[in-house]
């Protein structure tokens, strides 16, 4: 599924937009030792740790975006650093629950119409 679509479909603000990618998983935590051992590449990551360890554990494990619920506030140094790495960046005022429903619901579909 197109990261545009879940965009959309789940009413995410652009922080930052580097590119249309394929997601094909998702991974929702905020312990980044979890998050290595565990998320698969080419995810789409809901978390509230804003800060630029989160662009490196996305680097490490191939994740395409990533979404900071609660209204979570991004400062420069993130966006900046998300932006010279490629990684797309939103916010949503949902809870991660709230999220993660949505965007597992939008990739079971996609994968059952495929």
């Amino acid at each position: 599924m197109k990261l545009s679509q879940i965009v959309q479909s789940c009413n995410l603000n652009e922080i930052v937009f580097c590119s249309n990618d394929e997601i094909k998983a998702g991974y929702c935590g905020d312990l980044m030792s979890d998050v290595i051992g565990h998320a698969e590449s080419e995810s789409i990551w809901i978390t509230v740790q804003a800060h630029k360890n989160s662009i490196a554990v996305a680097l490490i494990k191939g994740i395409r975006a990533i979404v900071f619920s609660n209204d979570v506030v991004v400062d420069q140094e993130l966006t900046d650093k998300a932006k010279e790495e490629g990684i797309n960046l939103y916010s949503s005022d949902k809870n991660s629950f709230q999220l993660c429903g949505m965007i597992y619901k939008l990739l079971e579909d996609d994968k059952n119409q495929a």
